[in-house]
């Protein structure tokens, strides 16, 4: 009885371990991974969040329909940058994309002055 369990525990942790590509995962913000997590915590994975992504090659129609088929709602973009908001079950989807080099969350920045920002970690 106790092998059978033993075996299964294997087979459960085998399959947990494999269900997150280890290279997909390096292409997400630390933050944006603890957010995530505390997002899954609370049951709000559904909830849309800022996210800014960097691409590695000329941005298409292509690319902007498959990202809007996961809900991706793109802000603004500067050259290979772009800011968007996507629900947050949907960002380790984006991350997994060969054109998407880098995705993070949204950083904090306070105004100082009319011509500076500062930001809060």
């Amino acid at each position: 009885m106790m092998q059978h369990v033993t075996y299964y525990m294997i087979i459960l942790m085998v399959i947990l371990a494999g269900c997150r590509d280890p290279k997909v995962v390096q292409k997400m913000d630390g933050n944006l991974k603890a957010e995530l997590k505390q997002l899954h915590e609370t049951g709000h994975l559904d909830e849309r969040i800022p996210i800014l992504f960097r691409i590695n090659e000329k941005f298409t129609d292509m690319h902007r329909e498959v990202l809007e088929q996961k809900g991706v709602k793109i802000s603004a973009h500067i050259g290979d940058l772009y800011t968007a908001t996507v629900p947050a079950n949907k960002v380790y989807d984006i991350a997994k994309f060969r054109f998407v080099d880098y995705v993070q969350g949204q950083k904090n920045f306070k105004t100082q002055r009319a011509d500076s920002t500062q930001f809060i970690p």
